[in-house]
């Protein structure tokens, strides 16, 4: 169940983007993050893909229970961008004087980010060699060094957007940042496997001494 619930999420989060960037024509995709969409006429979108990625990445955290803290890790990215979707950006060009609902966005957008990129990096590690992950191991490799390579020039490019030239094409680094993160979150939706529950563990056992 975990797994269709994640997988929809995604997809749902993916759709949702896609037209958002397609039917708002006011700003420009290379430039704007996503979350600056919200305050166009369909705005919604945005929003409705935010809590999508919420849900799709709290159900990839439940099948990762037993994974340590890179799975709370996974909890914690699905609670940011909870917030994120709740508390949403300021219009483009206003970088010196946010709101608080833009304050707390971009603080709960970054948080989640870093989260899920060291989250990413800690469960491909640990669970790399799990049976559950061996068919798909060297995609989510693959993936997860390709996730951080993208958020740290995601962060190089928005300290450039906010501080330096002010030219670097934020919008295209998170669409790319967003996009092997959603994938590899995929990836572990089909392959993580739920931690046995204490009491079906003791029924097995159970049954186990009777036979």
């Amino acid at each position: 169940m975990t797994k269709t619930v994640s997988l929809a999420g995604f997809t749902v989060a993916v759709l949702a983007f896609a037209i958002s960037d397609a039917v708002n024509q006011g700003y420009d995709p290379m430039a704007e993050t996503v979350s600056r969409y919200v305050n166009l006429q369909h705005g919604w979108l945005v929003t409705v893909g935010l809590l999508a990625v919420a849900v799709g990445s709290a159900a990839v955290a439940v099948r990762a229970v037993g994974s340590g803290w890179g799975g709370w890790l996974l909890h914690f990215w699905a609670g940011c961008v909870l917030i994120a979707a709740v508390f949403p950006a300021d219009p483009p060009g206003n970088w010196s004087r946010p709101s608080l609902s833009d304050s707390v966005h971009g603080v709960a957008a970054w948080a989640g980010f870093l989260a899920l990129a060291i989250a990413i990096v800690r469960l491909t590690v640990v669970r790399r060699r799990d049976p559950a992950w061996a068919s798909r191991a060297r995609a989510v490799t693959v993936l997860a060094w390709a996730s951080s390579t993208a958020f740290v020039l995601f962060a190089v490019a928005l300290v450039d957007k906010a501080a330096l030239t002010h030219t670097a094409p934020l919008g295209l680094a998170e669409r790319i940042v967003i996009a092997l993160n959603l994938a590899w979150l995929a990836l572990a939706a089909t392959s993580a496997k739920c931690r046995p529950s204490a009491s079906g563990t003791m029924g097995r056992m159970t049954s186990g001494i009777v036979r």
